[in-house]
């Protein structure tokens, strides 16, 4: 028998409304806290696939630093020496693994792999007591500049004060503990040679001097590689690594003898034009007076895994001694450098 709700009593129909209130509110709860995983779930997964494929990408770099470590030592097995700046590509069978920093890509399991390689004898040389003639010979061309010099010998100063284990300043406006601790930095300075190059950007002024590269890495001034390995220093700079800065004051280039060389290196790594056509005998000879051709035999590697647009990937550099296709002679491999970012 049906029963009309008109024909409860008036408290009856208001308890059967809030419990219908009370059902739809919980629902609504319900489908709120749903939607919600939903969404975070959805979030969580794209976060974790982004995750996978930049850690996918980090073995690859690591897989592909290890072939190209290799690469190198059949190539040098097979040809002992390289007028860098000047091999004919197109004569070889297989690609060529120089330190000329021409781009080269790999199929490492199926990502597309970009690496380039340089000799690590590159950049201003800052150890030992190099960094007092590194940073005069910025005067070069601008020696009637008192501004400039000035400048040059103040940084110059501030550098040799955070090297030196004594707390007397080199000059009015050069730096010790009292100096750093005001802008914040201490226990600068570290009164100590250099463990890495990037802490001279500590030293006020030096990135004027040598600002960093479009990855955000200091490689105009040489590596310090780690305590106990071996030195870079005193290697004669090579050509292939030079910028506006260590021509002019290395080679004694002026501003247009400059982007002329400059333009040369650029057209022998993107379109592997031999230098000696860019350049007339004349210049070349000028630059192989203080710049070196050949390997020194340390190499400087950046990898960039993967390289496909819109995909996660991530950039190695690493810097190491060359060794024989058999593998370094202690079975050890051992890195000058070894940098993500």
């Amino acid at each position: 028998m049906k029963r009309d709700l008109r024909q409860l009593p008036r408290e009856r129909r208001g308890e059967s409304g809030s419990a219908l209130l009370a059902v739809l509110a919980l629902i609504f709860t319900a489908g709120i806290l749903v939607a919600l995983t939903a969404a975070v779930s959805k979030e969580s997964t794209f976060d974790i696939a982004a995750q996978c494929a930049r850690q996918r990408a980090m073995y690859a770099a690591e897989g592909t630093a290890n072939r190209v470590q290799f690469l190198l030592a059949a190539d040098r097995s097979r040809y002992p020496s390289e007028f860098l700046g000047e091999t004919d590509y197109e004569e070889y069978d297989g690609e060529r693994f120089l330190a000329d920093g021409v781009p080269h890509e790999i199929d490492y399991h199926g990502e597309r792999v970009r690496f380039t390689i340089a000799d690590a004898a590159g950049g201003a040389d800052f150890t030992g007591r190099n960094h007092g003639n590194s940073i005069r010979r910025l005067s070069a061309g601008r020696e009637d500049e008192s501004e400039w010099t000035e400048y040059l010998e103040t940084v110059a100063g501030r550098v040799a004060d955070y090297i030196d284990g004594d707390d007397a300043t080199s000059g009015d406006r050069s730096m010790e503990a009292d100096e750093y601790e005001e802008l914040g930095r201490y226990p600068l300075p570290r009164n100590d040679a250099p463990q890495f190059r990037e802490e001279l950007l500590w030293i006020p002024g030096f990135r004027r001097l040598y600002p960093t590269d479009r990855h955000g890495r200091l490689t105009s001034v040489r590596l310090i590689p780690p305590a106990g390995t071996v030195s870079l220093g005193n290697l004669q700079p090579s050509l292939l690594t030079a910028d506006a800065a260590s021509l002019k004051s290395l080679a004694a280039l002026d501003d247009e003898e400059t982007e002329t060389v400059l333009g040369a290196l650029r057209a022998w790594k993107e379109e592997r034009t031999p230098v000696s056509e860019s350049l007339d005998s004349l210049m070349i000879s000028r630059l192989n007076r203080v710049f070196s051709r050949s390997e020194s035999g340390y190499y400087s590697v950046v990898v960039e895994a993967p390289c496909e647009a819109g995909t996660p990937g991530v950039r190695l550099a690493f810097s190491f001694a060359g060794f024989a296709v058999s593998g370094p002679s202690n079975g050890e491999f051992q890195y000058l450098e070894w940098l993500f970012f």
